[in-house]
């Protein structure tokens, strides 16, 4: 179970010059394996019955407050209806910069319907980029496309309250991948908090996510401590 092994598992990216249903299918594979890895990250932290399940159904759809709504990762009992959703997004192929504003809409849209549904859930993003979205300087741009990304998406994370206005995610996490292909020995991940900027281990992202759940829910956590000292 590794975010690494998603990125083994979407396959070699295809070249820029690829054709656009070959790069829709690379962005499609590597959304489902992500979420996979997600979902199996979630469950080593303890949340169980976590969607998708490896070899199982992928994402899971919700009513939300706009209308039905796909999940990529998500967690949900009978009793609470939504309680956990992760989003996965991600733009592999350049020029970056271009649909960054309609994939911030998109993500701003998710937490809005979600969240007029399902107020008290934890709601969080995990966007993909490859290295060279961090490489795209020029003399003219000196700032990557990655760098600005992190900076856009810092500004809907970080949701402490259900009060609090519902575009915002729990938390948006950046995920920037180094992916197979020729020349390429070995698939890499680094993680990012985009409203710290601070670079995270992959058990410090899924820790992290916990630690959101639980101040969310602390009666959850009361009760799972007493079942859990019962005979």
């Amino acid at each position: 179970m590794s975010l690494v092994d998603a990125i083994v598992a979407a396959g070699a990216m295809p070249p820029d010059t690829a054709s656009r249903e070959q790069k829709q299918l690379f962005s499609q594979n590597l959304s489902k394996h992500l979420a996979v890895e997600v979902a199996d990250g979630l469950r080593a932290v303890g949340f169980g019955g976590v969607k998708p399940v490896r070899g199982g159904p992928g994402e899971k759809e919700f009513q939300g407050g706009l209308g039905p709504k796909k999940v990529d990762v998500s967690h949900s009992d009978a009793r609470h209806g939504l309680l956990l959703a992760v989003s996965i997004k991600s733009i592999n192929f350049p020029p970056f910069g271009k649909n960054l504003k309609n994939r911030f809409g998109d993500l701003c849209t998710e937490a809005i319907t979600l969240h007029m549904r399902f107020p008290y859930s934890v709601v969080c993003a995990l966007f993909a980029f490859p290295f060279s979205c961090d490489q795209d300087v020029t003399s003219g741009r000196p700032v990557s496309t990655f760098r600005r990304a992190l900076s856009l998406l810092g500004t809907i994370s970080g949701r402490l309250e259900y009060t609090d206005p519902g575009e915002k995610f729990e938390n948006v996490t950046m995920l920037l991948f180094q992916p197979m292909g020729p020349g390429r020995s070995r698939a890499r991940v680094r993680l990012f908090d985009a409203k710290t900027e601070a670079e995270l281990t992959e058990g410090a992202y899924f820790q992290k996510l916990r630690a959101i759940y639980n101040a969310r829910n602390p009666h959850a956590v009361i009760e799972a401590a007493i079942a859990a000292e019962r005979p």
